[in-house]
């Protein structure tokens, strides 16, 4: 279904669109990369993920740039280059890790000046939403670890003297508008409803878009 909408994580870098920048992106499964690099043909690709395994294809890979297989619980960054990428995405990501904070604080070393960073993650209200396969409850998921709160990370970016430049609850108006579309399309190519397809109307995610 993301082939039909662009990712709301995209949205603020419209300025971007016909520059060359640099762009790192943890977690690239679901052809993250192609469906950037259609968007963002000048830009420069590294990716950070366990593998090349999950629901990626041949058209991801040839457009990767640099990919480091990294177990971010276990692995350090220290070959990933500090203070070279202008744009950052952790989408969804932290809420599989017991130590989202810590790579965080990691990955801000990386980016420029200037640069900004995007992250999303389940809200604490997710635990509250009814079970869907495809996810609508937080504990849907078996991989996820833990809850990270909207407090706790904003304390950590204002710590980090990241100015946030938008916070909140992610809700793309226009998937919410397009919901009966969505319902259909899920039907027709998975067979049953996701439970993903409506993380926009419930408010599942927050988000943070923060700059160095």
């Amino acid at each position: 279904m993301n082939l039909f909408f662009e990712q709301y994580r995209y949205k603020f870098f419209k300025k971007k669109k016909n520059e060359i920048f640099t762009i790192l992106e943890i977690g690239i499964g679901n052809d993250s990369p192609y469906k950037f690099r259609k968007l963002f043909r000048n830009s420069i690709y590294h990716g950070i993920d366990k593998n090349l395994d999950y629901n990626i294809s041949e058209n991801s890979i040839r457009v990767i740039d640099k990919f480091f297989p990294k177990d971010l619980e276990t692995d350090l960054l220290e070959d990933v280059p500090n203070e070279y990428y202008d744009y950052i995405i952790i989408a969804h990501v932290i809420e599989h890790l017991a130590n989202g904070e810590e790579v965080l604080g990691h990955l801000i070393k990386k980016m420029k000046k200037d640069a900004l960073m995007y992250i999303e993650y389940p809200s604490e209200r997710s635990k509250y939403f009814p079970s869907m396969k495809g996810t609508l409850n937080f504990f849907d998921d078996p991989t996820h670890k833990r809850f990270y709160s909207f407090s706790e990370l904003t304390n950590l970016f204002l710590n980090k003297n990241l100015e946030i430049l938008r916070s909140g609850v992610k809700r793309d108006f226009w998937r919410i508008f397009a919901l009966p579309l969505t319902i259909l399309i899920s039907f027709f190519r998975f067979g049953y409803i996701r439970g993903s397809v409506f993380w926009d109307l419930l408010g599942f995610s927050e988000y943070f878009l923060v700059r160095k």
